[in-house]
């Protein structure tokens, strides 16, 4: 019996030993699997996404998205600034830029009745009167014979305050009022005119039988298109003004004007007016804007010779 229970005890040790050992080397085993499982080696699964992974796994907007949006607003900033650009040329009513503007020039400084022929301005010297009411400078291409129906193209500035540096301009002769009265002839002077000639419907002002004379009326004279009745009243005003470029109020008892059409300053032509006096006379005109370059905005008149009355 002895030996019996001997035997039982040692082989008790022996199963527990083996189930101790297997049990080792199952939890080895449980242990490697799940390292292998948490590592991040070749085969292995990845390690848990961090916070900060899975956000950036969340959709984002795209660069080309934002590309697009800035060029969309870059798009309306410049649909923007042309709607602007526009806004302000149609407000200006001096964009009077493409207007023909004038100056009429009645001291010419030189004799007509000098020498035979008609006289001439040098180069230089119409050059000098198209420069001097602005302070610049001014050239032209040839010298002016002083004779209605003359004309040379000059160069020069447009305005005093103007930003462009230079602007075609053409010299022509034209006829004003003699200081002894409408009845006495005329005498020479230079209308010079924006463009490289004068347009056609203003012919009529270089006619010999038609003689100049201007007042400007104002700033915003003209920014839009004017009535018949208003172009009679600043008519009369221009002719019974002391102030005008060749004053003629003392030369007639001026008493109504009356026009044909109105004026739109846009267009450099003449409308057909009729001045009758307080002793029953009556004169031929023919009227046109006065974007005069060296002052305010006006009428430029040509007033019909005793041959028109």
């Amino acid at each position: 019996m002895g030996h019996l229970d001997a035997r039982t005890t040692t082989t008790r040790r022996l199963r527990r030993g083996m189930a101790l050992a297997a049990c080792t080397a199952l939890l080895g085993l449980t242990a490697c699997g799940a390292g292998d499982e948490a590592g991040t080696g070749d085969g292995g699964a990845q390690e848990p996404a961090t916070a900060t992974e899975e956000q950036s796994g969340e959709e984002q907007p795209s660069d080309d998205a934002g590309s697009g949006a800035d060029a969309g607003d870059e798009s309306a900033d410049e649909a923007g600034d042309d709607e602007g650009a526009g806004d302000q040329e149609e407000g200006d009513p001096g964009a009077a830029g493409k207007r023909t503007r004038i100056l009429l020039i009645t001291d010419l400084g030189i004799d007509e009745t000098s020498g035979d022929g008609a006289p001439t301005l040098a180069d230089d010297d119409l050059a000098a009167l198209l420069a001097e009411p602005f302070g610049g400078t001014a050239e032209c291409a040839d010298e002016l014979v002083v004779e209605l129906g003359q004309s040379a193209g000059c160069v020069g500035p447009t305005s005093p305050d103007d930003t462009a540096p230079t602007q075609e301009w053409v010299a022509s002769t034209v006829a004003v009022p003699h200081e002894d009265g409408l009845e006495s002839g005329y005498r020479v002077a230079v209308l010079f005119s924006t463009g490289t000639e004068l347009p056609e419907e203003a012919s009529e002002l270089t006619q010999e039988n038609v003689m100049l004379t201007g007042l400007g009326q104002g700033s915003m004279f003209g920014a839009e298109p004017l009535g018949a009745e208003e172009v009679a009243d600043a008519t009369l005003q221009t002719l019974t003004s002391e102030n005008a470029y060749v004053p003629v109020a003392g030369m007639a008892d001026w008493s109504e004007v009356t026009c044909e059409d109105g004026l739109d300053f846009a267009e450099f032509g003449t409308t057909d007016c009729t001045a009758a006096t307080a002793e029953g006379d009556s004169w031929q005109l023919h009227v046109a804007p006065g974007a005069f370059a060296d002052g305010d905005q006006g009428l430029l008149v040509g007033i019909g010779s005793p041959a028109d009355v």
